[in-house]
């Protein structure tokens, strides 16, 4: 009896061979798709690499925008592409490359057209505000996914990535400003604007009841006919005002204050009446140093450049050194060093308005013609009579305009909105 023929063995032999199809066919995919995953990631990586390179570009390449230099634009160039390349691509391992006319090309407005330097002639160069930066990487080799070429109809090659960035300069960030406004030409008929760095300015403080300043600067409200002695108060003992009028904003003058001196003398740490200090709710927060500078002889009695011993003073958290060096009465609650430290923050460096204070003899308000930088010297005196610094005039210092560069008043170099009075820096706008 013979043996029928086993034809399930063909059968297994037959799915032997289709499984290892099938097996292979799967490899090649797990293989595409692990690489298809490696490679985007390299492509990723180098795209953050390159957006590093062209965001320094602009940014450098922007801060020569001023308007100033008939050369700016092979300046800015220049400082773009040095700056631009100092980063790396594919890992950190290749230099990144810009070109000259090419890269780096420059606009009077936000939308373009960008053009090359060597496009654009020396009255328009002059114009420019925007730079934009634009750097590429070709050839960028896939690790895996070329395998997916043994499949027909599939050609994987090379990859290139760029990346684009756009910067401006904008105003900065600023200090708060304080309810004080300097007068852009003094009593005598000479100009702020003429007036070096580190000159104190003189105000008198009107007798009993008038409550008003006379002299290089007055009293300010900013949004007149409203506020009053309460806002200004609340400005003096709170951030101040933060959100400040742009140039050609009318503020006002507040008319009879009858008394801001515990509100002023709370940023030195001296505190007295309703003013509560920190942490209390609502405590008016003082300067890092309540360090006093008056034209007494104990004082300051040069009346000219005390900010770089304010500074002095701040690093080490001086305290209010008393009426005896200042010849005060400022009849509060001196904090020392210790609460300074722990509680302190910028509070005697403000901006305040720069306004032609003869618009106050015939109206009630006046355009703001640009932000000055000032030094709160020395407390308001407190006193009921008396002479002397404090009690008829007080002192701050006027420490420049606050849009340049050097200003104290700027904070950090933080770009603020279009009515920031700060120094222009550069601002990434794409």
């Amino acid at each position: 009896m013979k043996t029928p023929p086993v034809f399930g063995g063909h059968r297994r032999r037959h799915q032997r061979g289709a499984v290892a199809i099938i097996v292979g066919i799967s490899i090649v995919a797990l293989i595409g798709f692990v690489g298809l995953a490696l490679d985007l990631g390299k492509l990723f990586i180098a795209k953050t690499e390159l957006q590093n390179s062209s965001d320094a570009c602009a940014l450098a390449a922007s801060r020569e925008l001023t308007g100033a230099n008939a050369s700016q634009l092979e300046i800015a160039e220049a400082a773009g592409m040095t700056t631009g390349a100092v980063n790396r691509v594919i890992f950190q391992g290749e230099a990144v490359v810009l070109y000259v006319n090419d890269s780096v090309t420059f606009s009077n407005v936000y939308n373009g057209p960008y053009l090359a330097k060597n496009a654009i002639g020396p009255t328009e160069a002059l114009a420019m505000k925007y730079v934009r930066c634009t750097v590429s990487r070709a050839g960028i080799a896939n690790w895996f996914i070329q395998v997916l070429n043994v499949m027909p109809g599939i050609d994987i090659g090379s990859q290139t990535v760029a990346s684009t960035a756009v910067a401006s300069l904008s105003p900065a960030q600023t200090n708060c400003a304080i309810p004080v406004g300097l007068c852009s030409v003094d009593p005598d008929g000479n100009p702020l604007a003429g007036k070096p760095v580190g000159t104190w300015l003189e105000g008198a403080i009107g007798p009993p009841g008038s409550g008003g300043l006379t002299g290089n600067f007055k009293w300010i409200d900013f949004t007149p006919p409203a506020g009053g002695a309460s806002e200004l108060a609340g400005i003096l003992k709170g951030a101040g005002a933060c959100n400040i009028p742009s140039i050609g904003a009318e503020v006002g003058q507040p008319g009879n204050v009858a008394s801001l001196g515990d509100d002023w003398n709370s940023r030195f740490g001296i505190y007295k009446g309703s003013t509560n200090p920190p942490p209390a709710p609502n405590g008016a927060v003082p300067d890092f140093t309540g360090y006093g500078y008056t034209d007494a002889p104990l004082s300051w009695p040069s009346k000219f450049g005390a900010y770089a011993d304010f500074v002095s003073k701040r690093t080490s958290n001086t305290a209010y050194q008393g009426d005896a060096s200042t010849l005060l009465t400022t009849q509060g609650t001196i904090k020392d060093s210790t609460f300074l430290s722990a509680n302190g923050a910028d509070r005697r460096l403000a901006i305040v308005p720069v306004v032609n204070c003869d618009d106050f003899v015939s109206g009630s308000t006046a355009p703001v013609q640009s932000w000055a930088c000032i030094l709160m010297l020395h407390p308001i005196n407190n006193s009921a009579g008396g002479s002397g610094t404090g009690a008829t005039r007080m002192y701050l210092e006027y420490r420049g305009i606050s849009s340049d560069p050097t200003s104290p008043c700027a904070t950090l170099g933080l770009s603020g909105s279009e009515d920031s009075a700060g120094p222009k820096v550069p601002v990434l706008v794409q």
